[in-house]
């Protein structure tokens, strides 16, 4: 599945959720999903992934629902996604190390 056949089929998603059938929500979603899994897919972004799951939590968190609607809406009509925060390999490189030296300090 590519990025435009998946934002295709999160369209009535969405606009099943903003006419509030959560029940046809999770219908589609768990359909989505399902697909997706079968085809061993990794086109989906972060923000996919994470709007397929929470439809529970978006019902009950009104402010979490509008974010992710909105993120949704942007990959729907543009494509365009976060893929969230982005941790540069040497900053993980500095954590090891500083945890390395704290264990050695604590072993003398």
């Amino acid at each position: 599945m590519d990025h435009a056949e998946l934002r295709r089929r999160l369209k009535p998603i969405l606009e099943a959720e903003e006419r509030g059938e959560w029940d046809e929500v999770e219908r589609l979603s768990d359909e989505l999903t399902r697909d997706l899994m079968e085809q061993n897919s990794k086109v989906a972004p972060e923000i996919v992934d994470h709007y397929l799951d929470d439809a529970d939590i978006r019902a009950q968190d009104h402010q979490y629902g509008e974010t992710q609607r909105r993120e949704l809406g942007r990959f729907i009509d543009t494509g365009e996604h976060d893929d969230g925060t982005v941790v540069p390999l040497w900053s993980c490189g500095l954590v090891v190390t500083l945890g390395l030296a704290a264990l050695i300090w604590l072993l003398k």
